[in-house]
């Protein structure tokens, strides 16, 4: 917990959460060019929306989809005012009923949200804006292009010369998400950390967001007894919010503590 705490007062120094840009982001070394890397990840989120129209799965519920997008809109420019490199960049979610991955986000700003996860959760707008602070800090911190960079080092470039090849040898075999697990926890984890600054600037009420851990604790809970999976990316919800809580309250203390006036 203090260690992540650590990390967003070293990305932030001293100076203001809506003016400093993320150290985070594709690491130097990457596997594949940036652009190509998140090229044949937007392929994939297109295949995805495709898919859903074919089968008429997009949710067509206009309240609903009105929510997500205020919501979508404030995360989006949150994330302008951390990143720059985002600065003219339209965040776009979209609901996909049963996508059955509750949310992900893709280069490109591009989010995917269950519709059922929203409504068997009943989330509200600051559940909602803590979902997507969350997604939309795995493109800010480059995950995308890791997962692809990591396929590269296990199987060698020679077999996987595109960005397009390793994504689709990664989506291939569940063996590899099981080998890529400790990673993919420490991203979720990074996600977490990062979703937090992102929310407290979009203006949502961090607290009354943190209610959706306990919806989705209560969720694990009725599963008890199961054996976590080879698979699983996450920390449990309770460890989450514990977590996700200490950051957000270190940042409010450290701006309680600088006092009005600019930043």
């Amino acid at each position: 917990m203090r260690m992540w705490v650590a990390v967003v007062l070293m990305l932030f120094g001293g100076m203001g959460i809506a003016q400093v840009p993320m150290n985070v982001g594709p690491q130097p070394g990457a596997a594949y060019p940036e652009s190509e890397a998140a090229a044949a990840w937007r392929a994939l989120a297109a295949s995805y929306v495709r898919k859903a129209l074919k089968d008429q799965k997009l949710d067509k519920d206009p309240v609903v989809n009105a929510r997500v997008d205020t919501v979508m809109a404030a995360v989006g420019a949150a994330v302008a005012g951390i990143d720059p490199r985002y600065a003219n960049s339209t965040w776009r979610a979209i609901l996909i009923e049963g996508f059955g991955r509750g949310a992900a986000a893709f280069p490109g700003e591009t989010i995917i949200v269950d519709a059922k996860f929203v409504r068997n959760l009943a989330l509200t707008d600051d559940e909602l804006a803590l979902i997507l602070s969350h997604e939309a800090a795995h493109v800010i911190a480059g995950h995308a292009s890791a997962k692809l960079s990591f396929m590269a080092e296990i199987l060698g470039k020679e077999k996987l010369p595109t960005a397009h090849t390793a994504l689709l040898e990664f989506l291939a075999r569940d063996s590899y998400a099981e080998v890529f697990q400790p990673k993919a926890l420490l991203q979720e984890r990074e996600a977490d950390t990062v979703g937090a600054v992102v929310l407290l600037a979009s203006g949502y009420d961090p607290q009354r967001a943190m209610k959706v851990f306990d919806k989705l604790a209560e969720l694990e809970a009725r599963d008890n007894g199961r054996a976590a999976r080879a698979t699983d990316s996450h920390d449990t919800a309770r460890m989450r919010k514990q977590s996700m809580s200490a950051v957000i309250a270190e940042l409010q203390e450290r701006d309680a503590r600088r006092g009005p006036g600019p930043r």
